[in-house]
């Protein structure tokens, strides 16, 4: 997740944003998948991130990344996971893996990344795109935690604003409640505009341009499923994947 700066406009003080970012492991990511060229054979990996306890104490959430890399191509998807503390059930929320606009190309990843909770709501990153590109889309996913043992409420989708050349979701709006901001552009080569978007899809802007540093790159705040030092099996089956 990108870090926004706002740039001063007219003499108007730049907005309050978010400031936790999430780091995406992209250094696993590369590795695997040159790890299987190297060894010309299909390699699987997982990744869990750390969990997010919901303010009631009794949930807690996270998400699997599910990496597939052959020696040509990867694919990386993700679940978002629920868990009572209290009981230790696990309910899947959500499940990244196809374009958010159906492209006739299969995406090659989509990440459910959670973000943090409002109260006792939690807003997650649908971030779907193609390897080492600047093609990618964002959504907000929102999952109210349950009021009753009647059963998981459903996620809802709040999309970007239109934007044709990029759109990332940051976090909640600071300066309102259950908003989100994106910053979005009509080209690559813009300064995004800071925008708050609610359920209702109503567009409020919040400044003008913004600076966007890099999305880090780590494995602060991700398990793995085997040691560090342990290389994943080789398969010969390409789990569908073609090229």
């Amino acid at each position: 997740m990108a870090l926004a700066t706002p740039l001063l406009q007219d003499g108007i003080p730049s907005p309050s944003l978010p400031t936790k970012s999430v780091a995406i492991p992209w250094d696993w990511v590369y590795g695997l998948r040159d790890q299987a060229r190297q060894r010309q054979c299909t390699l699987v990996g997982l990744l869990r991130s750390d969990p997010l306890p919901a303010p009631d104490g009794d949930w807690q959430v996270y998400t699997r990344l599910d990496l597939v890399a052959t020696p040509e191509v990867g694919r990386l998807t993700s679940v978002l996971f629920a868990e009572n503390t209290r009981t230790g059930a696990l309910q899947v929320l959500y499940q990244a893996a196809a374009s958010v606009y159906a492209p006739a190309e299969p995406l090659d990843f989509a990440m459910i990344l959670p973000l943090a909770w409002q109260d006792h709501t939690l807003l997650a990153r649908e971030y779907e795109g193609w390897f080492q590109t600047d093609l990618s889309w964002d959504r907000a996913v929102i999952w109210p935690l349950p009021v009753s043992s009647t059963g998981i409420p459903p996620v809802q989708i709040w999309d970007s604003p239109p934007a044709l050349g990029y759109a990332e979701l940051l976090g909640w709006d600071p300066q309102a409640q259950e908003r989100v901001l994106f910053a979005v552009a009509d080209s690559l080569g813009d300064l995004p505009r800071l925008v708050s978007v609610g359920s209702d899809q109503q567009i409020l802007l919040r400044a003008t341009a913004v600076t966007l540093s890099p999305t880090p790159s780590s494995l602060e705040g991700w398990q793995g499923a085997m040691p560090a030092d342990e290389e994943p099996l080789c398969h010969q089956d390409r789990f569908g994947l073609e090229y």
